[in-house]
């Protein structure tokens, strides 16, 4: 047999092998090739100590390698959550929630870091000089500021009124009877008074004597 019937042999055979893999078995090929390599830059990024720049850029590497994969841009959020730098922490994140919007650290590293940011943009308002003095003046001038730039002209909608809770009553210990329904009017009830007190009677002034020196027991016979 010659040499070109053994390769065309060959070449026929690989051609089979490649027309028999499934379309299934090329995506788990490919998993298994993007976890092996996802854990590889994930151990880069345990013995790295001080610069992650490169760590990063493997990560962006990875992410551009797999368009579709949204762990890359997590891990980078995620170092650079760890450094403080919440912007570019949130950004990352986003990229990762693009992805996969179930990615709960991508949502945890959004959420926090902005908390982050706007603690520490109070902080720096705190320390502007032009906010100084009055408390009351400084709340109108916080305020003012955060209108103008949520581009809001209320901060904060009015909700219901809220309601007063009702008081209770004390229970009276001889509660009045439910009206009748017959179309005559109820009795009333007379309401209990206190007996009255007697007066004191004015003592009988003393008769005045007789002419003559008369007895002055004789006005008690």
């Amino acid at each position: 047999m010659s040499r070109t019937m053994i390769a065309g042999a060959i070449a026929s055979t690989v051609f089979l092998s490649a027309c028999t893999t499934t379309p299934d078995a090329a995506v788990a090929q490919a998993t298994a090739a993007y976890n092996k390599s996802l854990a590889e830059v994930d151990a880069s990024a345990a013995a790295a100590t001080g610069d992650k720049a490169p760590v990063i850029r493997q990560y962006q590497q990875l992410a551009t390698d797999n368009p579709t994969r949204g762990e890359p841009w997590s891990r980078i959020a995620q170092i650079y959550f760890n450094e403080g730098r919440y912007s570019l922490a949130i950004s990352a994140a986003e990229e990762s929630l693009r992805r996969d919007p179930s990615s709960r650290q991508a949502k945890s590293i959004t959420a926090v870091g902005g908390l982050r940011l706007a603690a520490r943009s109070i902080e720096d308002l705190g320390k502007d000089s032009s906010l100084s003095g009055d408390a009351n003046a400084d709340a109108y001038r916080l305020a003012a500021l955060l209108r103008e730039t949520l581009g809001l002209s209320v901060l904060v909608p009015a909700g219901p009124e809220a309601r007063p809770a009702p008081t209770r009553r004390a229970a009276a210990s001889n509660p009045a009877p439910a009206p009748s329904t017959s179309s005559a009017a109820p009795t009333p009830v007379a309401a209990a008074r206190p007996a009255p007190v007697a007066a004191p009677r004015p003592a009988p002034a003393a008769p005045a004597p007789r002419a003559g020196g008369g007895n002055p027991f004789d006005a008690l016979k």
